[in-house]
């Protein structure tokens, strides 16, 4: 009886999933509540396969304890890209569940409304509490201490590519995510062209993002992006990580 409830429930799921499209997905400013989405698709995305990439090399695979922390590695790591935002957009399917998420900021703007600027400094204030709280219990953890050196070498590498960044690019597009299965439904198509109007409203000429090896990168390139930089991430053992690249696009 509950593998025919099993297989209804997915039939469900999937008829759903099917009817979801560009026009019947809503775009909404991002909220407080989408925080656990937006953790569990960075996960499923990225983190779960950095953070095993690492463990193999360092310890074997030796992956018990990673479900005890993997909500606050999530954590941390979306905090990292919530803090540096001005614009936060979530797409929302037909049943109230966020389905896409896009993060970006725009320099001209937070330099010209004071009011900006002060919302901007008390919630990079309050993430980083959050982060410096959340990082020593992480350091208690094999996992954790893992993802917090990823984190700082990634941040290393991140910071040299931006020293690329021309000077004409003024918007960053931070984070940029779709769930795999509604991708080719013009969902992230929308996405980056309401990012591309605030930017436009906002004063910039053009915008940069940083994409790793786990990134599709193919989508940027043929989406009209110029790739104009690329660095590893260098790790303290003397090992070298994915790669991270830099791209740009006018407006």
């Amino acid at each position: 009886m509950s593998g025919i409830e099993s297989d209804e429930s997915m039939d469900s799921v999937n008829s759903l999933e099917s009817a979801v499209s560009v026009e019947t997905v809503t775009f909404r400013e991002f909220r407080r509540s989408d925080r656990r989405y937006l953790e569990d698709l960075l996960y499923d995305l990225w983190l779960d396969n950095i953070l095993k990439n690492n463990t193999k090399i360092t310890h074997g695979e030796d992956f018990a304890g990673l479900s005890k922390v993997k909500g606050l590695i999530a954590r941390d790591y979306l905090l990292i890209f919530l803090k540096h935002s001005s614009y936060s957009v979530t797409a929302v399917n037909p049943s109230g569940i966020p389905c896409g998420y896009l993060l970006g900021r725009c320099t001209p703007r937070s330099r010209g409304s004071p009011r900006s600027g002060y919302c901007d400094a008390i919630r990079c204030l309050s993430a980083s509490l959050r982060q410096y709280y959340d990082g020593v219990i992480l350091r208690t953890t094999k996992y954790g201490r893992i993802y917090l050196e990823h984190r700082r070498d990634t941040q290393r590498a991140l910071s040299t590519l931006e020293r690329s960044v021309p000077a004409e690019c003024e918007g960053e597009l931070i984070l940029f995510a779709v769930r795999s299965d509604i991708r080719g439904k013009g969902i992230g198509s929308r996405l980056i062209a309401d990012f591309q109007d605030y930017l436009r409203r906002n004063g910039c000429g053009g915008y940069y993002l940083c994409a790793d090896d786990y990134c599709n990168t193919g989508y940027y390139e043929k989406h009209g992006y110029m790739r104009v930089a690329s660095t590893d991430v260098d790790y303290k053992d003397g090992r070298k990580g994915m790669k991270f690249h830099l791209y740009v696009r006018d407006l």
